[in-house]
């Protein structure tokens, strides 16, 4: 069925009023402690007559007409309350979004704000980029109210404990699955609570549906198993980290939990042969997923719009297995940043608030179909959805958010030198184990043994090359 996509007017007010537009603070005036969380105020932004124009950056790469639509939904009540700030709205720019923002950065014309995913998000505050958020935040705690995110929303976004980025939205890994399919080969289908079921469980379900004939069908798959959250959340699920979460200079691949539960990545993919993901599979997990030559995915929320216009078949979703350690899933890391090089940080913070508040949250459900980040939306996230889109009354949505009421899964893992360790230090550790099935795990432990020398400065970059071919 397609989805709704115009707000009514009514529909409209009736979430603005919910979040409290009623009532705008003064600048550098706090809020009443203990009020619920409002939208935003313009505090702070430039006197009276003066209108100071900003630019944002948008990221919406699954919904990107949905987010125009959202834009020119927001944009009007945005500067109907914040009259001298104006915002030049920028649409998702597509592939080498790293790149393009940090030759910007370099050439001082980057947009005010920016939104980023997965590493990054923090790749920009370790760059330097990045405006501190903390005296703001401590300034304005009642309006933007912290105690309504999730306990690990920040841990990614903190330099040396300060706040440098707000999320944009947060999304829960599940497992999405094909009925269909189950239907066809008699397999019960996954269980809906959290805790029901574990990783052999998921094992053993996944390769009921293997067939290595042409055209070959897997069991299951998600965007790939390196150096990055989609193995952090395993490597949690047995008790072990990536990054050690007291000090994010150790790898900690080389420990006896995360060794064993990469040997399960490994052989989940080549002795198995009932994950998808090696050299010689050739499709992403979507087009797998939506293809049934899988029957089960690793997917978050921001797939969801994906699926009920392109699905052929019926679906659902369901909790991520447990490990032998207990519950683990990945929240995603999503943030909007505002650039050091701003001339309008006030105005950008004004801005920003807007864009983090609950009455946004909303209007991105609606038009996004994107998970909330703040805790007291997340009730709304299923019947915002709904009423989205009839299709979705046949999907337990309710799952994604438990994970976020309960506290369940941990964000990305970032090391204090993120983006080298992982792309020039561990991913060939990664792509030679998991990618090309040709080396065992214990090489990855040898590289986290250098991932933890060079973010200890042990080992500079000019030297890492040498170090690396001590490796092969």
């Amino acid at each position: 069925m397609k989805r709704q996509h115009a707000l009514s007017r009514r529909q409209f007010m009736q979430w603005s009023s919910a979040a409290g537009l009623a009532t705008l603070l003064a600048a550098c005036a706090p809020a009443a402690p203990g009020g619920p969380a409002v939208a935003p105020s313009g505090a702070g932004a430039a006197p009276a007559g003066d209108v100071i124009k900003i630019r944002y950056q948008s990221r919406e790469p699954e919904q990107a007409a949905g987010i125009q639509e959202l834009w020119n939904e927001f944009y009007p009540q945005f500067r109907a309350e914040n009259p001298n700030v104006e915002v030049e709205f920028l649409p998702d720019p597509g592939a080498n979004r790293r790149e393009s923002s940090l030759a910007a950065m370099v050439a001082g014309n980057a947009p005010d704000l920016l939104e980023f995913c997965c590493p990054d998000s923090a790749y920009f505050m370790q760059k330097g980029e990045t405006v501190n958020l903390q005296p703001l935040l401590d300034r304005d705690a009642a309006e933007v109210n912290l105690d309504d995110y999730y306990a690990y929303q920040f841990e990614p976004w903190k330099l040396d404990g300060d706040i440098h980025l707000m999320p944009r939205f947060t999304g829960t890994q599940l497992i999405y699955y094909n009925k269909d399919m189950f239907d066809a080969a008699g397999v019960e289908y996954p269980p809906s609570e959290w805790g029901a079921w574990n990783w052999e469980d998921y094992t053993g379900m996944a390769r009921k549906f293997v067939k290595l004939e042409q055209p070959q069908t897997w069991g299951a798959s998600n965007y790939g198993l390196n150096s990055n959250w989609l193995t952090q959340y395993w490597v949690r699920g047995w008790g072990a980290n990536m990054v050690d979460p007291n000090d994010n200079t150790h790898c900690a691949l080389d420990t006896d939990e995360a060794q064993e539960s990469l040997e399960w990545m490994r052989s989940f993919i080549w002795d198995d042969n009932a994950f998808a993901y090696g050299s010689t599979v050739g499709l992403g997990v979507v087009e797998l997923f939506l293809g049934q030559r899988i029957a089960l995915m690793e997917m978050g929320p921001w797939n969801l719009g994906v699926q009920a216009d392109g699905a052929t078949f019926r679906w659902d979703v369901a909790p991520m297995p447990d490990g032998p350690a207990g519950h683990t899933t990945h929240q995603s890391v999503d943030g909007t940043m505002i650039w050091k090089g701003t001339k309008s940080p006030e105005e950008s913070w004004t801005l920003l608030k807007w864009l983090t508040s609950p009455m946004y949250g909303r209007l991105y459900i609606h038009y996004a179909q994107k998970q909330p980040s703040r805790k007291s939306l997340l009730p709304e996230f299923p019947t915002i959805m709904r009423e989205a889109n009839p299709l979705y009354d046949e999907i337990q949505l309710e799952i994604f958010t438990d994970s976020i009421a309960a506290d369940i899964g941990r964000p990305e893992e970032m090391f204090r030198e993120d983006f080298a360790t992982k792309d020039q230090i561990l991913k060939p550790a990664f792509d030679r184990v998991m990618l090309l099935g040709e080396a065992p795990v214990e090489l990855i432990a040898r590289h986290a043994e250098l991932a933890t020398r060079f973010n200890r400065n042990e080992v500079t970059i000019e030297n890492l090359g040498a170090e690396l071919d001590k490796l092969q």
